[in-house]
Parts: C-alpha cells; structure tokens; sequence
C-alpha cells in the first residue's frame, strides 16, 4: 500500500482581550497566534511534531509580542543583536550612533548607547551566540517582524560596504536562522530599498571590493 507522509503546519488563533500596545500607544485588541508543525499521512494531520510560533499580535497595528511582554514588540531585540552582530564583523563596533539610527529607523524603539555598549561587549566576548538567538526566538516573530530583522541587518552591511556576494550571504544566513526563504529575504531587501534605504548613512570609509 501507498502512503503519502508528509508534514503540515496548523494555525491557531483566540482573542487575549485588551492590551496596551508599545507601538500603537494606546489600548488595542490583542490575539494568541500559535503554527504547530504537525505529521500527515495523505493530508490529514495526525500528531504534532513540534510549536514553530507562538505570539501575541495587536490586531490594529499587525505588531507580535511574547506572550505576556508587552513592552516591546518581539523583533526589537534581536533587531539590536543582528545590528552590533554586523558592525562587529565589519570592525564598526564604534559606530553606537548607526546601531541606534537603524534600530529607530526600522523599529521605531531606541537602541541606547550603554545597552549598545552592554550586548557589544557581550557578542565580542561569545557570551551570546546571535545565530542561536536568532533560531531561538524566531517562534516570537511573525512576517513583519523577521522582515525588519532582515531590513536591520541589510542596513547595517550596507552602512559598512559595497554590498556583494559574501555580504549577501551573511543577510540570507540570518534568514535561514529566521526559518525564511531567499525569495522573503529580497523581498525585506527590496522594501528597504524602496524606503530609500530609510536615510542611513553610509560610512565614509567603507569598504568596496575591486
């Protein structure tokens, strides 16, 4: 006999009541969202392998959250590890003002200067591994959320050089960590670049390849 086995992704979604959201500023409806990965045999799913998102979302302004922590949205703080991730591979760990132009610019939360100085000291020493924190929290994040950690580490490299085929890499790499494809992964490239990039300055000693 045939089987098709496969696998299968089942969403959940339930209200969580009102909330004070950090973006909107205000009070908002707020939903429990949750992707469990689950095995099929011929479409019909049987068990569940393992939770591949778990999240509130404000249902005005689309923003994710950990469940029950409300005062960021969940993207702001790897969008800060992938940001001094990248000025650190590019030996801009100087550049506090850029760490904290891009986060504002892609997140609209600040990045202060003791808490880049804090997670700078922390990345370089191997403290914290970034790709594990990215795979980490990943499950926190929706669509918009990993596409501003894409957008945050595009700027960075952008800030720093001549974007070519090693720097590529280093975004799509924080997109596989994020559990996304390439074709998302140009998509949060091409929208930044739509937004003109958000005004980030390029280094003036950046690197070009010849």
């Amino acid at each position: 006999m045939f089987l098709l086995l496969g696998e299968k992704v089942r969403t959940r979604s339930s209200p969580v009541g009102t909330h004070t959201c950090a973006v909107c500023k205000s009070e908002q409806v707020f939903s429990d969202h949750g992707e469990t990965l689950w095995f099929a045999v011929f479409g019909l799913s049987l068990f569940p392998l393992e939770e591949r998102a778990h999240y509130w979302r404000c249902e005005n302004c689309l923003t994710a959250y950990k469940p029950r922590e409300l005062e960021q949205p969940s993207s702001v703080p790897l969008v800060k590890d992938v940001v001094i991730y990248l000025l650190l591979g590019y030996d801009q760990q100087e550049q506090r003002p850029l760490a904290d132009e891009i986060c504002a610019k892609v997140t609209g939360f600040d990045f202060p200067d003791s808490e880049v100085r804090d997670l700078t000291r922390d990345i370089a020493s191997g403290r914290l591994n970034v790709a594990e924190l990215v795979r980490r929290y990943a499950s926190s994040l929706n669509a918009i959320g990993k596409q501003q950690v894409i957008e945050a580490a595009f700027l960075a490299a952008y800030a720093c050089c001549d974007i070519q085929y090693e720097d590529r890499l280093r975004i799509n790499q924080i997109g596989s960590a994020l559990d996304v494809g390439l074709e998302f992964v140009t998509y949060a490239i091409d929208e930044a670049r739509r937004q003109k990039n958000y005004g980030i300055r390029r280094l003036p000693d950046i690197r070009t390849e010849v």
